[in-house]
């Protein structure tokens, strides 16, 4: 018999993975066992198969269908194999104007920048099918603030042309307009639209701008009633620490659909402008167990992630915390160091590309430069080279490189910590992250199990 994919069926795969299927138009990758690949890749209406349990299981699913040999043929691209690793969203920096002078910005990207780089259409257009070309579908818009960028609604529809997909615009909320929202939800109807905002009464300090804290508020509520997905940004460090948990309360009850706490964290551009208000990790801890108790009392709903520390979630009674990145029974020497960055790897304004946005600065400071798309290409970059070295880093690795950490009792389940924090405070991705030492020494995790008594931990650390 022959049989040929159904229309909507996509069969991919790249260097490194098995073999996954996809719905044409959707971001999601489904897996396949290796037999449902090796039969899927052969269904192109020319090879013979005998019909078998697999065949019908497929064709019960609805992938494939039998036909005449030669009487229908695949659509471009249906099958393919790509020589290239797999992320699953591009976090791109398409400028780094910005008219904020933000105080903490992982770019350093403000009004007195002097050298800004962005990519004009053209390189934007090459970046897009470097893109398609990798078999990718998603990007992430962020910069600098990527709304100025002076060809923003050109890029929008270069993106949707290609039928890639916008998965999330990072934004200080300061030039969104309903006739802008109008234009971005007809192009990517519901998309993620991720804005800053860190607290009531102190937002326009970190952001050294005045009325900033007004505009973020407008811009949230714009886009709550414009049905996007709203999720929140919130830098937390001394100054604000006293007023994140009313912030969260006003933002839940403003329609929200998730918040994120993350510790300002001492990257050059803080490092230089703090004054005493970076929170120490202890500190930082500690905040997340009062917030926890405030959140668990205080019957709030909204899913709340507290960078590196914890996650709630009101609406289902479950938290876990991120320190444990592989629970009890579940370490995976193969598994990548961070599984982030297989999710955003970043591509900076000036075209380089790196594991992570917040390693942008150090990586300036300290002279790191791996490849560069605008000069290589996106497919080269990600095939092989110093990024992809980056990349793919295991756990296994790592433990048996850094002796700290390969000798650590909790070695397997922190799995060597953050790699850009490891970078920030031991120099290598490979190095030590004391935030996890701290975190595991010091016992937070018990007292986080306390404090979430009565909720299920969705990734507990033993038993």
């Amino acid at each position: 018999m022959f049989f040929i994919l159904n229309n909507d069926i996509l069969i991919k795969k790249w260097r490194g993975g098995g073999g996954y299927y996809l719905f044409r138009d959707r971001l999601k990758r489904y897996p396949l066992s290796d037999e449902e690949y090796e039969i899927l890749r052969q269904c192109d209406g020319n090879n013979e198969l005998q019909k078998c349990f697999m065949t019908s299981k497929l064709e019960a699913a609805r992938m494939i269908h039998p036909v005449e040999k030669g009487a229908e043929q695949l659509l471009p691209d249906q099958i393919k194999e790509y020589p290239n690793y797999y992320v699953q969203n591009i976090d791109w920096n398409i400028t780094d104007i910005c008219n904020y002078n933000c105080l903490h910005c992982f770019h350093a990207a403000d009004v007195h920048s002097s050298g800004r780089a962005f990519f004009t259409l053209e390189e934007a257009q090459k970046l897009l099918d470097g893109m398609v070309e990798c078999g990718l579908t998603g990007v992430r818009l962020t910069g600098g603030e990527p709304t100025l960028h002076p060809q923003f609604r050109e890029i929008l529809q270069e993106i949707r042309s290609r039928r890639l997909w916008l998965a999330t615009l990072i934004t200080n909320g300061s030039n969104l307009t309903e006739e802008l929202l109008d234009t971005i939800n007809s192009l990517f109807p519901g998309t993620q639209i991720m804005i800053s905002f860190d607290g009531l009464g102190t937002h326009d300090w970190l952001r050294q701008h005045e009325g900033a804290e007004e505009k973020a508020l407008r811009a949230i509520r714009l886009c709550v009633e414009a049905g996007f997905n709203v999720v929140i940004n919130a830098n937390l460090n001394r100054k604000n620490r006293g007023c994140m948990f009313d912030s969260v309360k006003l933002l839940g009850e403003m329609g929200v659909d998730a918040i994120r706490i993350i510790r300002t964290t001492e990257v050059p551009r803080w490092a230089e402008n703090a004054e005493g208000m970076s929170l120490p990790v202890d500190e930082y801890y500690q905040f997340s167990a009062d917030f926890a108790k405030m959140y668990k009392e205080g019957g709030i709903k909204t899913p709340v992630v507290i960078w590196q520390s914890m996650y709630l979630n009101g609406k289902r009674n479950t938290w876990t915390c991120y320190p444990v990145k592989a629970g009890a029974g579940k370490y995976n020497e193969n598994a990548p160091i961070c599984s982030a960055m297989f999710h955003k790897p970043s591509v900076l304004a000036n075209g380089d590309i790196i594991p992570c946005a917040p390693l942008a600065g150090l990586y300036g400071k300290m002279g790191i430069r791996m490849d560069n798309v605008k000069e290589v290409g996106l497919q080269k970059a990600m095939t092989g080279g110093v990024f992809v070295d980056a990349l793919t880093h295991t756990c296994g690795e790592k433990l048996q490189k850094n002796r700290k950490c390969g000798s650590c009792k909790w070695g397997k389940n922190c799995q060597g910590g953050c790699p850009a924090m490891s970078s920030l405070y031991d120099g290598s991705l490979l190095g030590t992250d004391p935030t996890k030492c701290a975190f595991f020494e010091n016992g937070w995790y018990e007292k986080y199990a306390a404090i979430m008594e009565g909720w299920r931990n969705v990734n507990p650390l033993g038993g």
